[in-house]
């Protein structure tokens, strides 16, 4: 539970971050680039984590973890890939190199 909330505390951060930059005019594609990476990701890892801490019993209906987990794997995909963004992240990390 510990990593979780650290996990979530660091994405409301960035996601603050990339309204603060959004509300002064700032060009924000790799901050959201980066947030989506960062927060699909982490769901994904705290559903499993939580899953995991219930055992055979996270793998059940009874619980809505099964849900929670097809709902995070699905979020890694629609609006890019996480591959996808990390790629435009890395390019315009290459870009601002040369």
């Amino acid at each position: 539970m510990a990593d979780a909330a650290t996990q979530i505390h660091a994405c409301r951060l960035m996601v603050h971050d990339a309204a603060a930059r959004f509300d002064r005019g700032e060009d924000i594609r790799q901050a959201a680039a980066m947030v989506k990476v960062f927060a699909t990701e982490m769901a994904g890892e705290i559903v499993d984590h939580a899953m995991q801490a219930f055992g055979a019993m996270g793998m059940t209906k009874e619980l809505p973890l099964h849900l929670m987990a097809q709902k995070a794997r699905v979020m890694r995909i629609y609006e890019g890939s996480s591959e996808v963004h990390r790629m435009a992240v890395a390019r315009r990390i290459l870009a601002s190199i040369k």
